[in-house]
């Protein structure tokens, strides 16, 4: 929902920035936004009190919850970000349906009992945000460390996708415009 509002915003805001405005308006307007986004998501956890105590004190873990869950959101929202350069608002929730299958499918079940072809799990964000929950609430073997290192990964790696493919699509708009130019000129 916010990627698809950032992007109608865009595209009014777009023609009138330059490429490297652009680029640190598509990273960091979402970067932004997530941070009450994620505090909302993790307050609504409260009221079921959930133990938060388990490994942390409650203050602690609580926060160490909501780092985390703006740590996946991050990771998830802006590679959303990136691919709705490339596929449009229009074809996004084809991208979006295979995004959440490939998240949930490995972080509902430990990848361990399941057929070796789930072991791409270890690398998507859904499973070590779901593992670092597990850790906070549950007092589970710690690899805090890890996930937030492979969360961070994710928000890197579309970090500079994004503007990369911002970069590509609008060298392709500016040759199609000169093209357009060269052939009006051509028929003047």
């Amino acid at each position: 929902m916010i990627t698809m509002n950032h992007d109608f915003a865009r595209g009014i805001i777009g023609p009138f920035l330059r490429f490297r405005s652009y680029a640190r308006m598509r990273v960091f307007v979402p970067l932004v936004i997530y941070l009450p986004l994620s505090f909302s998501y993790a307050m609504i956890n409260l009221p079921f009190k959930i133990t938060f105590g388990a490994k942390y004190n409650y203050g602690g873990g609580f926060f160490l919850f909501w780092v985390f869950v703006y740590l996946g959101m991050s990771g998830l929202g802006l590679a959303t970000e990136a691919m709705i350069t490339l596929l449009t608002p229009r074809f996004i929730a084809y991208f979006l349906i295979a995004l959440i299958i490939s998240n949930v499918s490995v972080a509902s079940v430990p990848i361990v009992i399941q057929p070796t072809f789930y072991r791409y799990g270890y690398g998507f964000p859904m499973f070590h945000l779901a593992q670092a929950v597990r850790t906070i609430v549950f007092n589970t073997k710690n690899h805090l460390g890890l996930n937030a290192g492979v969360l961070l990964a994710w928000i890197v790696l579309s970090m500079i996708t994004v503007p990369l493919f911002t970069w590509l699509l609008r060298r392709k708009e500016e040759e199609e415009v000169k093209r357009k130019n060269a052939e009006r000129d051509v028929a003047a």
